[in-house]
């Protein structure tokens, strides 16, 4: 691996421990630096002399258009200072986008060719920390005085959340599956295994039906009826240990599941009435937490939250922000990820299902780590 493949790797493994403190409750993590620093190397590195970008650059353009005219025409009371703010993902997105066409121009020859391990190796890099700190951190109850959830006994690794670095974790062994990248079987049965258990710590059950939803998928789509019985023996195992984690840690302990789920319920309902009061182009892309401020749909404590900025259901904090020309423009931008690269259409239509299922239940489509994972994919080289 070269030293730009181990540094995005690295970058991506870094997750949440390195925060560059963003306005008042954004933050510049690892991996958004590095991917601002290596687009701008590489556009040096070609000077300025970028491919024709290809149909995903071109459709996530179109989405990030009607992102920003969603913004500049929010019917919300914003600051010129939460406008930025707001506008700040815009760019962390066009960011991510850009390093797609630049790697996809040329830019880096090596990391396109290492684009497989550079992902298996950040999956496993996540899964063998997120193990190390359920064996010597299990509890992080002293992370909500930070922001964030109160996990106890659940593995989250460095996105220090079950359900993304759950959902990372199937991206990683459905990759594996489908490229079976190592010779060695003893080096692919260890990479499966360690990321697996850490799938299964997670007891993210979204990740699990994750999981279920791409592996069937791309039984399917490769004929293979060993592989989908694979999947569900492996979805018993994941489900047997939830029902253990179950009865052994959370109900002794009185951790209530089922209020995440009404929690959830919640930010469903608030998106819905966020959307149906400007369902044409939304309250402005990233104004999210804005507009329940403004339309009064949240206590205090819920605003203060991280879980305020945006929406449990991607699809719906799409359509809430830039409405239905929004919501229309991104979806196309998902059917350009599957269909634009015909090498990995089988293995992109299998993960893209596979998160928009999680994505009902946790914001995952737009989390840079996953958002990465696909871009690098898309910018792999055709064969």
């Amino acid at each position: 691996m070269n030293l730009a493949s181990l540094i995005l790797t690295l970058a991506i493994i870094s997750g949440q421990l390195i925060r560059v403190p963003l306005f008042s409750q954004g933050a510049l993590t690892m991996l958004d630096i590095i991917v601002i620093l290596t687009g701008s190397l590489g556009l040096l590195k070609l000077k300025f002399k970028l491919k024709r970008p290809p149909l995903f650059v071109i459709s996530a353009f179109i989405f990030i258009l009607f992102a920003t005219i969603s913004l500049l025409l929010t019917p919300l009371f914003l600051t010129p200072m939460q406008k930025l703010n707001a506008f700040s993902y815009t760019l962390r997105f066009s960011s991510y986008i850009f390093l797609g066409w630049v790697i996809y121009s040329g830019a880096f020859p090596k990391v396109a060719e290492k684009i497989h391990l550079i992902l298996v190796s950040s999956g496993a890099g996540l899964a063998a920390l997120g193990l190390l700190q359920l064996l010597f951190l299990p509890n992080l109850n002293f992370m909500a005085q930070f922001g964030w959830d109160p996990h106890y006994f659940r593995t989250v690794s460095t996105f220090f959340d079950p359900n993304f670095a759950g959902a990372f974790f199937v991206l990683t062994i459905i990759l594996i599956l489908y490229f079976q990248p190592f010779k060695n079987p003893k080096i692919f049965y260890l990479i499966f295994a360690v990321t697996f258990l850490a799938l299964l710590t997670t007891f993210s059950r979204s990740s699990y039906l994750m999981f279920l939803t791409s592996g069937l998928s791309l039984s399917f789509l490769k004929k293979s009826k060993i592989l989908a019985l694979k999947i569900i023996l492996l979805f018993l195992i994941l489900i047997l240990g939830f029902q253990i984690y179950t009865q052994m840690v959370s109900k002794p302990r009185n951790i209530d599941r089922g209020q995440s789920a009404s929690f959830r319920i919640n930010t469903w309902q608030q998106g819905l009435q966020i959307f149906e009061k400007n369902p044409v182009l939304g309250v402005g892309f990233n104004a999210y937490r804005y507009a329940l401020i403004q339309y009064n749909l949240g206590d205090e404590q819920f605003l203060q939250s991280r879980g305020s900025s945006s929406n449990d259901s991607s699809l719906l904090y799409v359509a809430s922000t830039t409405g239905i020309i929004g919501l229309l423009s991104y979806l196309y931008f998902l059917l350009i990820l599957v269909k634009g690269n015909e090498t990995y259409r089988i293995i992109m239509f299998a993960l893209v299902l596979g998160l928009l299922v999680h994505s009902v239940f946790a914001n995952s489509l737009f989390y840079p780590a996953i958002f990465i994972f696909l871009i690098l994919l898309c910018a792999s080289p055709r064969k």
